[in-house]
């Protein structure tokens, strides 16, 4: 694992603007239908689509609504963009006579179930739309030498619970591709720093932690990333799916999960790296 050069990590905006760019183009979405969307001025819009205004994180949340797709998601179009022959192009198929103000954007291919005469694709569901990113994701990062994960402003805390929930990247690690694809599918991990010496020495204060965000399920005598109660924790977690009980490596001590506990596993903590200092 190393940290990529900022040469090889484009900005976030950056990323969110080559792929709003890409989509507006590909579907000839018209700037005023995008603007009345945003709430935005069409000059502003095309400001934006044309590099000299970068929008802020939730104008971008706005946006990329419009196509039906998470911030992620744009993100993610963004380090791997529609190849310029079409082949990887996504497509917004129209659902009426007159274009929806919110449409799901897919990637379609002529079928011939579609007619001689050109029939309307059907609509697709965001669920599958997800699908599609991922899988042409991962057949672009399987050719790769590395795979980028995003390092999450988030921390979990081994000790007294951290607040820090934030789910922007404030940078990337690259990991061998061969090596985290038989981990899972990198399209769910995320990385974020865990403080704390309760798990020690399975996970030491200050390491960096990779979470699969995929694998939600409780597996007995596993490492979570979990919110309890309001607070986010890295911790092991054992018992029975109706009898969840939270456990610290260090001394062994144990927390039962009561009725009423606000309770969820985020994802299941999968690898670990430190500092040497």
């Amino acid at each position: 694992m190393h940290t990529a050069a900022p040469t090889e990590n484009a900005p976030e905006g950056a990323l969110f603007l080559k792929a709003l760019s890409a989509l507006v183009e590909i579907n000839e979405v018209p700037q005023s239908a995008l603007a009345e969307h945003a709430g935005v001025s069409q000059g502003y819009v095309s400001k934006i689509l044309c590099g000299k205004q970068l929008p802020k994180e939730h104008l971008r949340e706005r946006l990329a609504e419009y196509f039906n797709l998470s911030y992620r998601e744009m993100l993610d179009m963004g380090r791997n963009p529609p190849l310029s022959d079409g082949s990887g192009a996504y497509f917004i198929p129209p659902s009426g006579p007159e274009s929806a103000p919110r449409l799901d954007a897919v990637r379609e291919d002529a079928s011939p179930a579609m007619g001689d005469a050109g029939g309307r694709p059907p609509r697709r569901s965001h669920a599958l739309l997800a699908s599609l990113l991922r899988d042409i994701t991962a057949q672009e990062l399987a050719t790769r030498s590395y795979t980028e994960i995003p390092m999450r402003e988030a921390t979990g805390s081994m000790g007294g619970g951290s607040t820090e929930t934030g789910t922007r990247a404030i940078t990337y690690l690259s990991f061998r591709t061969e090596w985290i694809r038989a981990k899972g599918n990198p399209a769910y991990m995320s990385a974020i720093r865990a403080f704390g010496d309760s798990m020690s020495p399975t996970i030491p204060d200050g390491s960096v932690v990779l979470v699969d965000e995929s694998r939600r399920q409780f597996v007995a005598n596993k490492v979570f990333y979990i919110r309890h109660n309001g607070q986010m924790y890295i911790k092991r977690l054992t018992g029975t799916s109706t009898g969840i009980t939270i456990v610290s490596d260090q001394d062994g001590s144990s927390q039962p999960l009561r009725p009423g506990d606000d309770f969820e596993i985020i994802g299941r903590c999968i690898w670990t790296a430190r500092d040497i200092d």
